[in-house]
């Protein structure tokens, strides 16, 4: 039986709170699954992305680091991500002033250049991605953040 049936029929689960959990795993993998073919587009992984907000974010050059403490994913390897995102240009890495131990990482203009591109269609697919109204999608944010807790 395949899992979107599987949900459909909550006799087969033992209650609503572990139909619940199934849904959510099912549509958290689903969510991936499409994000990771809309980044490919662009030669990009979703960690990749991630960090490249991160980094528009900062405004100024951070350490990998601290990179990895505002990563969305805590188990990944901020610095071979950041490596992999310098042989692609779009990120620079340069030896931090304060601290020659540490280094410093900013946005290259490729990556700026590829973040302007990417965020209008970003945004206009996260409008057309459900069809949730904003109020449901808020109360649905709402709802896991609560469950989080």
């Amino acid at each position: 039986m395949r899992i979107e049936d599987e949900i459909q029929q909550s006799k087969s689960f033992t209650s609503n709170f572990e139909k619940v959990v199934v849904n959510i795993l099912y549509t958290a993998n689903w969510l991936k699954a499409d994000q990771s073919e809309y980044f490919a587009r662009y030669k990009l992984t979703g960690k990749q992305y991630n960090i490249l907000r991160i980094l528009r974010g900062a405004g100024a050059p951070i350490s990998t680091a601290e990179i990895r403490k505002r990563m969305l994913d805590k188990m990944s390897d901020a610095s071979r991500i950041v490596d992999r995102l310098e042989k692609k240009g779009l990120v620079i890495k340069r030896t931090c002033p304060e601290d020659q131990r540490k280094v410093d990482v900013t946005l290259s203009d490729a990556a700026t250049k590829l973040l302007t591109q990417i965020d209008p269609e970003l945004e206009n697919r996260q409008k057309t991605f459900t069809n949730l109204t904003a109020e449901e999608a808020l109360q649905l944010s709402n709802m896991l953040d609560k469950m989080r807790k």
